[in-house]
């Protein structure tokens, strides 16, 4: 495998798209009474947890080898972990002193404790699935803690990651028996023990195995295909077949998808394995896709400017989506924020996205006198923890 890994542009799209439609979700079927993202009959959110293992494959496609355990956990897991705690604490602090100055009762709710189990993980060491678990409650009216969950599974899943890479990425049946026995090992634990763990840790090796998957694609160089062999006729009927295979893999495989409560379909813990032949045959088809998009302008400058900066945009989005509305609805615990109005979710989606955009825009542009040395290690929420 290649010691080091240039940034492909097809690949930053993805994210950004994937972000994007994260967020979409969040603000568009996740806000008001469809809390749990039921819009017409159509389970929207799970067009987000079908974009997640993107993000995970995406991590793994450009991982550099030749550094040691430590060295990875050092540079990578340690900075994503400081992100989670400072991004929750700066931000959920600064939401709670927002909204007592708008005049909320915040008496009844605690900070602190709040604070902590938003690090941690909600719903720790209860039986998931049981009447009145979720591990993505709104704990306060403050808490602005939507999606952060995927910080944590991805630390976690980073770790198991960094420890195994190198030993099996040499041969692809190494590493393809090692990815099954990952999904193997959540599916067996969410049989039988079934408990959320601290950080969602049950969903660790799931993690862990599509970032295997990500590093394994990279060994045969997918992405730098996709992005290239639009002329090879090869090119186009691995496109049609794996559309096909996606619209049976959507079509026969039960949905009913929910990551944060560790749920991946209809059967039980052992569907993390429908799950990872859906969003593996749907991510490609999306990789293509986003090949595509290269050659759109505007569009793909967005989309890349997005995937470049996907951290920043998801732990933001909440934060500055709750600044907006907070003056003027009110803001509860039964959902994130409680707006009936379609046109004025999606009002609040582009003012939330230009807002961040143009934060992330003004950040980049005071770094710009940091010389090339400095900024790779000043920077390490954009994408050196992508």
């Amino acid at each position: 495998m290649d010691a080091t890994v240039s940034r492909i542009k097809s690949l930053d799209i993805l994210r950004g798209a994937a972000i994007i439609g994260v967020i979409t979700v969040h603000i568009m079927f996740g806000l008001g009474r469809g809390v749990d993202g039921v819009y017409g009959g159509f389970n929207v959110a799970e067009l987000a947890y079908a974009a997640l293992p993107m993000f995970m494959v995406i991590t793994g496609y450009l991982y550099k080898s030749g550094k040691d355990f430590r060295t990875n956990v050092k540079h990578r897991v340690v900075p994503l972990v400081v992100t989670l705690v400072v991004a929750t604490v700066v931000l959920t602090c600064s939401m709670y002193v927002y909204m007592w100055l708008l005049g909320y009762d915040l008496s009844q709710y605690d900070l602190l404790s709040n604070v902590l189990e938003i690090i941690i993980g909600k719903g720790c060491f209860k039986d998931i699935g049981a009447v009145g678990f979720s591990a993505g409650l709104v704990l306060a009216p403050y808490d602005i803690s939507a999606g952060f969950y995927y910080l944590q599974i991805l630390a976690v899943g980073l770790i198991i990651f960094y420890a195994i890479a190198d030993s099996v990425l040499d041969d692809w049946k190494h590493c393809v028996i090692t990815i099954l026995s990952l999904m193997g090992i959540t599916g067996l634990y969410l049989a039988t023990i079934n408990v959320q763990l601290p950080f969602s840790a049950q969903i660790g090796p799931v993690v862990a195995a599509f970032l295997l998957t990500g590093a394994l694609l990279r060994k045969y160089n997918v992405a730098e295909y996709i992005e290239n062999g639009y002329r090879e006729k090869k090119y186009w009927l691995i496109f049609a077949c794996l559309i096909v295979l996606s619209v049976i893999c959507i079509v026969l495989i039960p949905s009913g998808t929910n990551i944060y409560n560790s749920r991946f379909g209809e059967y039980g813990g052992w569907s993390v394995f429908t799950y990872l032949l859906l969003s593996i045959s749907c991510g490609i088809v999306l990789m293509y896709i986003s090949a595509f998009i290269i050659r759109v302008p505007v569009v793909s400058d967005i989309f890349r400017f997005a995937g470049v900066n996907s951290i920043v945009l998801f732990t933001l989005h909440m934060f500055v989506a709750k600044l907006i509305a907070a003056p003027f609805t009110t803001i509860g615990t039964d959902y994130w924020i409680t707006i009936d109005s379609i046109p004025m979710r999606f009002a609040l989606l582009i003012v939330t996205l230009a807002i961040v955009f143009a934060f992330i825009a003004f950040m980049n542009r005071t770094s710009e006198e940091i010389d090339d040395s400095e900024v790779e290690d000043y920077i390490p929420t954009y994408s050196r923890l992508q």
